[in-house]
C-alpha cells in the first residue's frame, strides 16, 4: 500500500491539474457535451408561465408576407391586453419606422410590453424608435453561443456605447417575480421546459378569434417560419433541429421564474473534490473497488447536483479517479512483473546453482564407489577386506540412494494434490507420539511442551518427518537437551524445536533452509544439506513457512502452520 504522505502529494497534485483545467475551461469540449446529455435524461416541466403566439407559415399565408403593419401587432397586443396576459414580449426588431406605429404605442400602454433589441456591426444598439420607445421596454435578445453553436448561458445585461439593456427574459421574468435585475451575471438556464414545449397560438387565429388561455401568461410574439427569424440550439433541444428563437427566450424565461438556473461549481471546489476521491483511491487496501465507489459517487452525486441546479464536472472528476486507478493499476503490474523477472532469475540462478552443487555432491560418491570396485578388481583382497570394501560400497550407494530420493521429494511436493492428501490433525499429539518414538533411540533429554486441540489440515506423514528431520539435526550438532514445543497463536499454529548447541550465525541463517546448504556446526558430520531445505517444502506445501532464530545458548527452529477452520475442527473431534 501507498505511504499515506506520498498518497496525499499525489491526491494534490491531481487536484491542482483539476482545477487549473477547469479554470482555463480546457474541458469544457467534453464536459458540456456530457452535462447537455444528463439534461435531456431529467424530467421535464410543464411551461406554466408563458405562451407564444407564432408568426408561422399559417400567419403568412393567411395575413401577407412579413413584415406586416404594424397595425396587425397592435392587434395582437389587444387580444393579449384583452384576455389578461400579464404582459407581451415582442422577440421583432422595431428599429426602422413603420406604419401602425402610432397604434401599436397606444396598444402598448395597455399592458407591459418588451421588444427586442440588438447591437448591429458598429456596436450600436438596434432598438425602437418614437413613438414606440415611450411605450415599451427594449431588452436585449443577443444569444450566448458556446464554441459548439448551442446557447447554454445568456448575460443578464449588455453594454455597448453608453447604453446598457437588460436580457429579454430575465427583463420578462421579472414581470412575474418582481425580482431586482442582476447586473453583469451571465445566467444558464437549465431549459427543463424544452422551447417545443412551449404552447403557442398561430398569429393568424389570435387575429380571427380572441384567446382565452393568455391570463395571467407572458405572451411572446415572434417569427417560427423557417423563413423568418433566428433558429437556435439548446442543451434540451432534440435531435438537434434548432429552435426558433422566440421558443428560446420563452423557454429560458420558464426557466429564470422557476429558480431552475444552473451554477458552475467553481475550480477551486471541483479540485478538493478531486483531491479527496484520488486520496481515499489511493490510500484504501482495495484500490478498485474504492475507485469503483468514488466513480459511482461522482456520478449519482452529479446527476442529483445538476437537478437542483448544481453542475459539476463529471468527465474530469470520473476521468481523474479513472486515471488514477489506471496508474495504480498499472504501477501494480509493472511491480507484479520486475518481481516475477526478479523471482525467475533468482530462480534460474538458484537452479544453476543447485545443478552445479548437485553435480559436486554425485560426484563425490560416485568417485569414492569408482575406486572401491578398482580397488576390487585390481587387487587380491583377502575376504576380510573385500567385506569391508563391500561395506564401504553400500553406504556410498545408500548415501546417493538418499540424496535423490530426497531431490525426487523435493521436485514432486509442489505438484501433489493438497486438499486430497491432507487430513485434520492434532499437532500437539502427533509431535508427542514423534518425540516418545525417538526417546526411545537415544539416551539423550527429550522435551516436549504441546497445547491440545491444535488441530490444522496435514499430510500427517511429512510432518512426521518434520520433527523426525529437526530432532535429529538436533540430536546430531549439539550436545545439551532439546525441546519440542506445540503452540496457538492466533490462527497460527506452531511447532518449534529448541537446542543448547553453538547456534547458527546471522549470515548463515538467510540461506541455511537452500538446497545443499550446511552450516559451519555441521563440518565433520554426515549429511547432504538437504533436510532443512525438504522442510521448508513441506511447510510452504501447508500454507506455512519455516524460520530460525537465535535461543539462549542453542538455535530455535520455527514452523507456521494455519490452523484448520472452525468446521473442520470441530468434525476431526
Amino acid at each position: 500500500m501507498l505511504r499515506t504522505r506520498t498518497a496525499v502529494m499525489i491526491a494534490i497534485a491531481v487536484g491542482v491539474a483539476v482545477t487549473l483545467l477547469l479554470a482555463l475551461d480546457v474541458v469544457d469540449p467534453v464536459e458540456l457535451p456530457a452535462r447537455d446529455m444528463v439534461l435531456r435524461r431529467l424530467p421535464q416541466h410543464a411551461a406554466q408561465r408563458t405562451v407564444v403566439v407564432a408568426i408561422d407559415e399559417q400567419s403568412l399565408r393567411v395575413i401577407g408576407a412579413w413584415p406586416w403593419d404594424r397595425a396587425k401587432l397592435a392587434t395582437i397586443v389587444d387580444r393579449a391586453a384583452d384576455a389578461g396576459a400579464r404582459g407581451v414580449i415582442l422577440d421583432i426588431l422595431l428599429a426602422e419606422p413603420r406604419n401602425g406605429d402610432e397604434k401599436l404605442a397606444a396598444s402598448a400602454k395597455r399592458l407591459p410590453v418588451l421588444a427586442v433589441a440588438v447591437v448591429d456591426e458598429q456596436g450600436r444598439w438596434l432598438m425602437p424608435r418614437p413613438p414606440l420607445s415611450d411605450s415599451v421596454t427594449a431588452a436585449h435578445g443577443n444569444f450566448e453561443l458556446d464554441h459548439d453553436g448551442i446557447l447554454r448561458r445568456l448575460s443578464s445585461t449588455k453594454q455597448s456605447g453608453d447604453r446598457s439593456l437588460t436580457a429579454l427574459s430575465v427583463e420578462a421574468a421579472s414581470l412575474i417575480t418582481g425580482a431586482p435585475i442582476p447586473v453583469g451575471r451571465s445566467i444558464a438556464p437549465a431549459f427543463r421546459t424544452r422551447p417545443s414545449a412551449i404552447p403557442a397560438i398561430s398569429a393568424a387565429d389570435l387575429l380571427r378569434n380572441p384567446a382565452k388561455n393568455l391570463r395571467g401568461k407572458l405572451v411572446f410574439v415572434g417569427p417560427t417560419a423557417l423563413a423568418l427569424g433566428d433558429r437556435v440550439l439548446t442543451p434540451t433541444t432534440r435531435g438537434h433541429q434548432p429552435d426558433p428563437g422566440v421558443t428560446v427566450h420563452a423557454a429560458a424565461t420558464e426557466s429564470i421564474i422557476r429558480g431552475d438556473v444552473i451554477t458552475e461549481l467553481p475550480p477551486i471546489v471541483a479540485g478538493v473534490f478531486a483531491t479527496i476521491g484520488i486520496a481515499a483511491i489511493l490510500i484504501a487496501r482495495r484500490r478498485r473497488i474504492a475507485a469503483s465507489i468514488v466513480i459511482a459517487a461522482i456520478v449519482a452525486g452529479g446527476i442529483a447536483l445538476l437537478a437542483n441546479g448544481t453542475a459539476i464536472p463529471f468527465i474530469t472528476l470520473i476521468a481523474s479517479a479513472a486515471i488514477a486507478a489506471g496508474v495504480l493499476e498499472t504501477r501494480i503490474i509493472i511491480a507484479a512483473l520486475r518481481s516475477s523477472e526478479e523471482r525467475y532469475i533468482d530462480h534460474r540462478e538458484r537452479d544453476a546453482e543447485s545443478k552445479r552443487v548437485l553435480a559436486h555432491e554425485l560426484k563425490t560418491p560416485l568417485a569414492s564407489m569408482r575406486s572401491l570396485t578398482q580397488l576390487m578388481n585390481g587387487f587380491d583382497l583377502s575376504d576380510a577386506e573385500r567385506k569391508r570394501v563391500t561395506s564401504l560400497l553400500q553406504h556410498e550407494a545408500g548415501k546417493l540412494e538418499t540424496m535423490v530420493g530426497t531431490l525426487l521429494d523435493l521436485e514432486r511436493l509442489p505438484l501433489r494434490d493438497f486438499a486430497s492428501s491432507s487430513t485434520i490433525i492434532d499437532l500437539g499429539d502427533l509431535a508427542s507420539a514423534r518425540v516418545d518414538f525417538l526417546r526411545a533411540s537415544t539416551d539423550r533429554t527429550l522435551f516436549v511442551s504441546a497445547d491440545r486441540d491444535v488441530f490444522i489440515r496435514a499430510d500427517a506423514a511429512l510432518l512426521e518427518r518434520v520433527v523426525d528431520n529437526l530432532v535429529g539435526n538436533a540430536l546430531k550438532y549439539t550436545t545439551g537437551a532439546v525441546t519440542v514445543r506445540v503452540v496457538r497463536r492466533g490462527n497460527d499454529a506452531i511447532l518449534e524445536v529448541e537446542d543448547r548447541g553453538p547456534g547458527i550465525s546471522e549470515t548463515e541463517r538467510e540461506k541455511i533452509f537452500a538446497r545443499f546448504v550446511r552450516g559451519t556446526t555441521a563440518a565433520g558430520t554426515n549429511g547432504l544439506g538437504l533436510g532443512l531445505s525438504l522442510i521448508s517444502e513441506i511447510a510452504k506445501w501447508h500454507g506455512g513457512a519455516a524460520s530460525l532464530d537465535s535461543a539462549q545458548g542453542g538455535s530455535r527452529f520455527r514452523i507456521t502452520l494455519p490452523v484448520a477452520a472452525e468446521s473442520a475442527k470441530a468434525g476431526a473431534m
